[in-house]
C-alpha cells in the first residue's frame, strides 16, 4: 500500500488546522523525529559505536564479568536455579524474537527503532540459556539460537557496510572486522531484494522455532510440576512474550538517553510498547487468577493442596513475586503519561521481565535452596553475562537498524540533499568508455530517470541506494527467487532428514518401526518443526551470502547516502558520455540527476 508523506512538510511554516490536530492526536507521536535525516542516522550510529566508552559503561564492563565468571565457576548445573533459569532465559529469547519477527513480517513502521534491540536481546538470551541445564531436549533452543543469530547477522549487513565505507572506523581491527563482515555489499537493487526476503524468511523461521521451544518447554514443565491443566502452555507463551516486551521496553527507554538517539526511539514507540505490556499483563493475570479459582472451587484434593502450598507455603515468595512484581505493575500503564514516560515504562518493563523469572522458579522448585535464593542467584550470574553480552554487541554494531531508519526518514522527512563537490582532478562528466554514476535525491527520481531513458534493457545499468528500493528493482526488472526457494528446500530436507534419523534409530530397536506407537510418532512433531526452522534459517542465510557479490561498477564512496544509477564500465558498452547527455537533457523534476560523476571499477 502506498503511503503519503505527512503534510505540511518540515520547514513549510504551515501550522496544522483543527482537524489535522485531531488526526495527529489520534495517530499519536511520529515514528521518527522530524529532525532526523538520512545523513544524521548513519553519523549518529557510527558515533555511538566508535566513540570511547563512558564512565558508567567502563564500570559495567568491569563489574559484570565478575558476576558472570563467578556463576560459571560455581557451575550452572549446580546453581540453585537449575532448570528454572533455562526456562526463564529461553522465554526471554522466544518473546524478543517473536515480537521482532511479527513486526518484521507485518512491515510495521515503528519496528525500525526497536528491531535491533529485540534481535540482540534474543540472541544474548539464547546464549545464556544454552549455559543452563535443560530439563528436556535442547533441539528447540538450538534452532532458536540459529534463527536468532541468522536474523541478527543478516539485518546487520547494510549497517556494517556503512561503517566499512566511513573514513574513520577507529582501530585497525575494527576496519578489518567490518570489511569482512559486510562482505561485498554495495546496496544494489538486487541485493536489497535478497536482503529483505532473507530477513523475512529468517523472521518466519524464528517464529516457528519460538513456538517449538515454548511448546516443548510446556510439555516438559507439565511433567516436572505434575500439572495437566490446559492453561499452562498459554500462561508460558504469554509470560514469554510479556517478558520479551518488558525487556525491549527497558532497552528502548535506556536507548533514548543516548545522545542523538531520542529522534529514533520516540514517544510513539514507548506508547505502543506500553499498550502491548498492558495487554499481555492482563492476559497473564487472567491465566493465573483463573487457574487459582478453578483449582480452589473445582479441583481435586491434590490440586487444592498444591494451590495452598503456592499461596501460603514454600512457593509463596515466588508466587507473590510473580503477581506483585511481574503482573500487577503492568496495570499502571493504563495512564497515558505512564506509557510515554521512559522512566516509568523502563521500570515496569524490567519488573515484568523479572516476574517471568519468578514464574519459572515457581514451576520448577529449586534444589537445595529457597525460591528467593534461586531467583537472586539467577540475577547475579546469568544476568551479568546477559548485560555484558549486550554491552559488547552495542560496542561493535549500531543499536538501531540504520538501513530501515533511513527508509523511514526518506518516507516521512523529505529534505533537500547536498552532495559533496567532486575533486578538482576529476572531470565533471566521464570520458568515453568509462563508467557513469548519476546521483538522485530519492528513489522516485531514479525511477523517473529510467523511464525517461526509454528502452534501457540493453544497457548494463545498476541502481544503488541507502535503503531498500522495490520500485527501482521493478523498473530494472530485477527479480529474486533464490532466497525463498533455498529456505523452503532446506527446511524440507532438514525436517525429512530428522525423521529419517529417528526412523533408523527406531528400526534398530527390539520392536522395530512396528513397535513404535502413534503417540511416539506424534512426539516427534515439535523437534521436526525445530529441525525444519533450523534448515530454513541456514538456507536463507546461504542464499543471501550468494548475493553478496561486488557489482562491476560501484558508486563514489561519498554518495552512500543518496540513490545512484551506475553504468558498468567496459569497452563493449555504449559511450557513457552519450548517456550522461541523455540524463542531463531530462526535465528538472522528471529524472534529471543531481550530479554526474565517473563510476569506480570494483577491484
Amino acid at each position: 500500500m502506498t503511503r503519503r508523506p505527512p503534510f505540511p512538510p518540515t520547514g513549510s511554516g504551515l501550522a496544522p488546522s483543527g482537524p489535522e490536530r485531531a488526526q495527529e492526536r489520534l495517530r499519536g507521536a511520529p515514528v521518527v523525529s522530524p529532525s532526523v535525516t538520512v545523513a544524521g542516522i548513519g553519523a549518529a550510529a557510527a558515533r555511538a559505536v566508535l566513540a570511547p566508552a563512558g564512565g558508567a559503561r567502563r564500570i559495567a564492563q568491569v563489574a559484570l564479568p565478575i558476576g558472570g565468571l563467578g556463576w560459571l565457576a560455581l557451575g550452572p548445573a549446580q546453581a540453585p536455579s537449575g532448570a528454572a533459569g533455562f526456562g526463564w532465559w529461553a522465554g526471554l529469547a522466544s518473546g524478543c524474537l517473536t515480537i521482532s519477527g511479527l513486526l518484521l513480517l507485518a512491515r510495521v513502521d515503528w519496528r525500525c527503532g526497536i528491531g535491533r534491540l529485540a534481535q540482540t536481546a534474543a540472541l544474548a538470551a539464547c546464549l545464556v540459556a544454552l549455559l543452563h541445564p535443560a530439563p528436556g531436549d535442547r533441539a528447540a533452543l538450538i534452532a532458536l539460537t540459529v534463527c536468532a543469530l541468522g536474523l541478527w547477522a543478516a539485518a546487520l549487513v547494510p549497517d556494517l557496510a556503512d561503517l566499512r565505507d566511513r573514513p574513520a572506523t577507529g582501530r585497525a581491527w575494527r576496519a578489518r572486522l567490518y570489511r569482512r563482515a559486510a562482505a561485498r555489499w554495495q546496496g544494489t537493487a538486487r541485493q536489497w531484494l535478497a536482503w529483505e526476503r532473507a530477513c523475512r524468511a529468517l523472521a518466519l523461521a524464528g517464529l516457528l522455532a519460538a513456538f517449538a521451544l515454548q511448546t516443548d518447554l510446556a510439555l516438559t514443565l507439565a511433567a516436572l510440576s505434575d500439572r495437566s491443566d490446559t492453561l499452562l502452555p498459554v500462561a508460558l507463551a504469554v509470560g514469554a512474550v510479556l517478558s520479551g516486551a518488558g525487556l525491549i521496553a527497558a532497552l528502548a527507554a535506556a536507548l533514548r538517553r543516548e545522545p542523538g538517539f531520542d529522534g529514533f526511539v520516540t514517544g510513539r514507540h514507548l506508547d505502543i510498547l506500553g499498550r502491548l505490556i498492558l495487554a499481555l499483563g492482563l492476559a497473564g493475570l487472567y491465566c493465573h487468577v483463573t487457574e487459582a479459582v478453578v483449582a480452589g472451587l473445582y479441583g481435586a484434593p491434590p490440586e487444592r493442596a498444591a494451590l495452598t502450598e503456592r499461596l501460603m507455603g514454600a512457593g509463596a515468595p515466588a508466587f507473590w513475586t510473580l503477581m506483585g512484581v511481574g503482573l500487577l505493575p503492568t496495570q499502571a500503564l493504563w495512564a497515558g503519561a505512564a506509557r510515554r514516560s521512559p522512566v516509568t515504562l523502563g521500570l515496569v518493563g524490567t519488573l515484568a521481565a523479572l516476574g517471568a523469572g519468578a514464574g519459572h522458579v515457581l514451576l520448577v522448585p529449586a534444589s537445595g535452596a529457597g525460591y528467593a535464593t534461586a531467583l537472586l542467584a539467577e540475577l547475579a550470574g546469568p544476568g551479568a553475562l546477559f548485560g555484558l553480552a549486550l554491552i559488547a554487541a552495542f560496542r561493535l554494531v549500531p543499536a538501531i537498524s540504520v538501513a530501515e531508519m533511513r527508509g523511514l526518514a526518506l518516507l516521512h522527512n523529505r529534505r533537500p540533499v547536498a552532495l559533496p563537490v567532486p575533486p578538482p582532478t576529476e572531470p565533471a562528466a566521464p570520458p568515453p568508455r568509462a563508467g557513469l554514476a548519476a546521483a538522485f535525491a530519492s528513489e522516485a527520481g531514479l525511477v523517473e530517470a529510467l523511464r525517461g531513458l526509454g528502452t534501457h534493457e540493453a544497457l548494463p545499468l545498476e541502481a544503488h541506494g541507502p535503503a531498500p528500493m522495490p520500485e527501482a528493482a521493478a523498473a530494472l526488472r530485477r527479480e529474486e527467487r533464490t532466497v525463498r526457494e533455498a529456505a523452503l528446500i532446506a527446511a524440507a530436507l532438514a525436517g525429512l532428514g530428522f525423521l529419517a534419523v529417528q526412523a533408523a534409530e527406531a528400526a534398530r530397536a527390539p520392536g522395530g518401526l512396528a513397535g513404535m506407537s502413534a503417540l511416539a510418532w506424534a512426539r516427534l512433531a515439535i523437534p521436526t518443526l525445530a529441525a525444519a526452522a533450523t534448515g530454513a534459517a541456514l538456507g536463507a542465510g546461504a542464499a543471501l551470502a550468494r548475493h553478496l557479490r561486488r557489482p562491476a561498477a560501484a558508486p563514489p564512496p561519498d554518495w552512500r547516502e543518496v540513490f545512484v544509477l551506475t553504468l558498468t564500465p567496459g569497452a563493449e558498452n555504449p559511450s557513457a558520455a552519450s548517456l550522461a547527455r541523455r540524463l542531463a537533457a531530462l526535465p528538472d523534476k522528471a529524472g534529471r540527476p543531481l550530479a554526474l560523476r565517473r563510476a569506480e571499477t570494483a577491484p
